[in-house]
């Protein structure tokens, strides 16, 4: 029992480390690249040195206390877990100690440093956090260390490309959300089509859907999905006449969705510092347009993440079960951190030149590359309708890769068909079917590092007339690793929420110092399937 008391009060790489709804500010961890790259696998994962290897578990309660236990296990019914420790109230001062049996639907959060144990498959699973990852390549920049969401893989003719990532936000149960992405580089040549589902980091991805969606393309357009997930027929779509940025003309960069993104680097002295890209557009015949932009995270969001994770330290278990008990009190608190850093706000002149903002986009993750539409303002006087159509990016300094802007002619807003998966390979997950997992909204698949499926879909026999998108909805449990484990702050945490203007100013230094390294190390980080 001495050994409960270590753990429960120590800092050592034994206690979770994990972030509440952070990634609702930072929208970072779910990072990769559809550009194909080289990457080594990490020599291994292991679990936290000590002496003896005392396996431990942490369960947080809905009603506050915490329960923390050794030599447990999942009952054979797999709804409770029993083991011998302390229950602690919410103060966290012992209640009892002894041997205990909990309802697993009594409890919000559960961690342990049990890599290989009891958890399985079931409801635990999917509440479940792993802490003591231990990755030789992240010793030298753990805050660029490898973090992915659930990643979609479809065939472009050549190959599998990453074409999506799920859900990048959602890094609880109660965070769980739908995200839409566009298979905007895909061209199917049959009614079956497959997807490659992966889990290519170290954490417990949660899929409760995995659906296409097939809108019907208008002659000689596109169909692109809005912010708010609207989706819209486009004609007419077109290049700009000129893109400027601080370093200059950046238009041949952005002239078509082909994998040569712009982007900057932070800035030294305040990480929410903005920049300003201005777009032009010749003249227009329609008052019905949209601005197309093609865009992904950098790694910056990944590090703010990674670095607001060492900050909360040997507390941040108990944040995170405090999300799940109120998570619209934990979602208001963070939107002012989430709004200094901003988006892409997209800006348009009016007819009185001045500058006016018509919308957002803001992808979460480095990973995948998704297209959006941003419908602008109609313009009523004839001489402005005869002008060249202006507009501005503004946006923070070394947060966005742009691929692609392009003006288009927005026609009919569509209604998807949905499309669920008919088969899979391999068939089963554990002893439960995917795609009924996937089909049923009350279960999911639950994946770990390194499992792939194969989705298959059957489309509309007139499949050549539909664009498709993917629609993801889950969460994920970042797996947590040693080397997090050694920067507790308390005071930068509520800097965070309650001053993030000087926040990000005081953290831009420490950003700079490693930003050039972060996209080798990201990558050599990552999961590399055998």
């Amino acid at each position: 029992m001495n050994k409960i008391k270590h753990i429960f009060e120590s800092t050592s790489a034994y206690v979770l480390l994990f972030l509440i709804s952070i990634s609702l500010i930072f929208n970072p961890n779910c990072a990769g690249s559809r550009i194909e790259r080289i990457s080594e696998p990490p020599s291994q994962f292991t679990q936290p040195a000590s002496s003896d290897n005392f396996l431990f578990i942490k369960l947080h309660m809905k009603n506050g206390d915490l329960y923390l236990l050794e030599n447990w296990r999942v009952l054979a019914d797999k709804d409770s877990v029993s083991g011998s420790g302390k229950l602690f109230d919410p103060n966290r001062d012992v209640i009892s100690e002894g041997q205990f049996t909990v309802p697993i639907q009594q409890v919000v959060l559960a961690e342990t440093n049990q890599i290989n144990g009891p958890v399985g498959t079931g409801v635990l699973a999917a509440l479940t956090i792993v802490t003591g990852i231990f990755t030789i390549v992240c010793i030298a920049n753990p805050k660029a260390c490898f973090g992915s969401c659930p990643t979609f893989y479809a065939y472009n003719g050549d190959g599998y490309i990453v074409q999506s990532e799920g859900f990048s936000s959602s890094i609880s149960p109660s965070m769980e959300e739908r995200d839409i992405d566009a298979l905007f580089r895909i061209k199917p040549n049959e009614e079956d089509f497959t997807v490659q589902l992966k889990n290519e980091a170290y954490e417990t991805h949660i899929i409760r859907a995995a659906n296409l969606l097939a809108l019907p393309k208008p002659e000689g357009g596109r169909v692109f999905s809005s912010p708010d997930d609207n989706f819209y027929q486009a004609i007419n779509i077109t290049e700009a006449s000129t893109v400027v940025a601080n370093e200059g003309d950046i238009s041949e960069k952005l002239c078509s969705f082909d994998g040569i993104e712009r982007f900057s680097e932070a800035d030294s002295n305040n990480l929410a510092s903005k920049e300003i890209i201005d777009i032009t557009f010749n003249p227009a015949s329609s008052e019905n347009l949209g601005l197309v932009i093609a865009a992904r995270q950098t790694l910056l969001t990944t590090f703010l993440f990674y670095q607001t994770l060492a900050y909360l330290g040997t507390t941040a278990g108990d944040w995170l079960a405090n999300v799940e008990r109120n998570s619209d009190q934990f979602k208001s608190m963070l939107e002012k951190p989430r709004s200094v850093l901003g988006n892409i706000d997209v800006l348009q002149q009016n007819a009185n030149g001045e500058w006016v903002q018509v919308g957002e986009v803001g992808e979460t993750g480095p990973i995948a590359t998704d297209i959006k539409i941003v419908p602008l303002t109609k313009v009523s006087d004839q001489a402005t309708k005869n002008s060249s159509i202006n507009l501005k990016l503004k946006m923070a300094k070394g947060l966005w890769r742009i691929d692609y802007v392009a003006l288009a002619e927005i026609k009919d807003k569509v209604r998807p068909i949905v499309i669920q998966p008919s088969t899979s390979s391999p068939q089963y997950s554990g002893s439960s079917d995917v795609v009924e997992l996937l089909k049923n909204p009350d279960s999911v698949l639950v994946t770990y590092p390194g499992d792939k499926f194969i989705l298959n879909y059957k489309l509309p026999t007139d499949y050549y007339n539909y664009e498709l998108f993917m629609e993801s909805q889950g969460y994920y449990l970042e797996w947590m690793r040693n080397e997090w484990l050694v920067e507790e702050n308390p005071g930068k945490v509520y800097q965070m929420l309650f001053n993030p203007q000087q926040y990000y100013k005081e953290l831009a230094p420490q950003f700079k110092k490693v930003e050039a390294e972060m996209e080798e190390t990201f990558w050599s980080s990552k999961y590399v399937y055998p």
